[in-house]
């Protein structure tokens, strides 16, 4: 890795947010981390020979005491990662870090241990060297080799699939959401996987299934119902969610849902939608709308 003075240490901060985004799945959390990095890189600057190892250092090792104090397991309902738009700074639009940017790799990324997830997010995605992760962490580069291992072998069995290439997920999403416009619940069930699923995170701040619902019909039914009523609410906006395909519903310009999915070849895998408030108070405000109607459920 090149060394950067201290005077270019600010140009790190997209890749800094870009590595604790996919640590910790929340933007809040995301810039209090890399935000405290810096704190401590003004106290120590004077010692430090290389701003950019030292400060992916801090920041990871910041995230990894976060999500070991962190309480998922007492979240009320599904949790989902907080949906990013390309204009969040943390995005980094670059083509070899998309896949770890979609809402399915996130969600399978929670199947790990805050040092597994590390340990691949540096490997696999972020392209270290393993002595240099071994030096980041504290580790021996053997014991580096074995969690990287065992992190792949998991991910692995968890039958990770990436989506489809960006120009058959466009084409897919504009049919997609022309059926859901539509109403067409046979329309829509065409275009699910045989088990295709949706998930939905409301964070107990608004209704949401607690548990994921699965089937092309009951899926089709809902999406059908749902779209019906947030046509007649407020506005539908397809947007890229994630570096994905997606759709944004909001009220009086205030987003109260985004969505986006999976792609499985020419169908839909999973669907991921996001209510929480909480997670969608830092999403890019659209043109206000005239009526604030109720928030639609899930």
């Amino acid at each position: 890795m090149n060394e950067l003075s201290p005077s270019s240490v600010e140009t790190l901060r997209p890749k800094l947010l870009a590595v604790a985004y996919r640590m910790l799945g929340t933007v809040a959390d995301s810039e209090d981390a890399v935000q405290d990095a810096y704190l401590r890189y003004q106290q120590h600057a004077a010692e430090v020979e290389a701003p950019e190892a030292w400060l992916v250092k801090t920041t990871t090792r910041l995230c990894i005491d976060r999500l070991r104090k962190s309480k998922r397991e007492e979240y009320v309902g599904q949790w989902l990662p907080e949906p990013v738009a390309d204009s969040w700074e943390g995005a980094m639009d670059r083509a070899e870090l998309a896949d770890s940017l979609s809402m399915a790799f996130l969600v399978l990324l929670e199947t790990l241990s805050p040092t597994e997830r590390a340990t691949y997010l540096l490997r696999e995605v972020f392209g270290y060297e393993f002595d240099e992760i071994a030096e980041l962490l504290d580790k021996s580069s053997v014991n580096v080799r074995q969690i990287a291992a065992r992190a792949k072998k998991r991910l692995d069995t968890r039958e990770r699939r990436f989506d489809a290439p960006p120009e058959r997920a466009d084409e897919l999403a504009t049919r997609f959401f022309a059926a859901c416009r539509s109403g067409d619940v046979s329309a829509i069930e065409s275009m699910l996987a045989f088990d295709a699923t949706l998930f939905a995170d409301g964070g107990g701040k608004t209704h949401a299934s607690p548990r994921p619902i699965v089937g092309t019909h009951r899926i089709a039914n809902l999406l059908a119902v749902v779209f019906r009523k947030l046509q007649r609410a407020g506005e539908l906006i397809p947007t890229t969610v994630n570096g994905a395909p997606g759709m944004v519903f909001t009220v009086a310009g205030k987003p109260v849902e985004v969505l986006t999915f999976a792609a499985r070849g020419d169908s839909i895998g999973t669907l991921f939608v996001v209510l929480n408030p909480d997670k969608l108070s830092r999403w890019p405000a659209a043109p206000a709308a005239e009526d604030e109607p109720n928030r639609p459920q899930h």
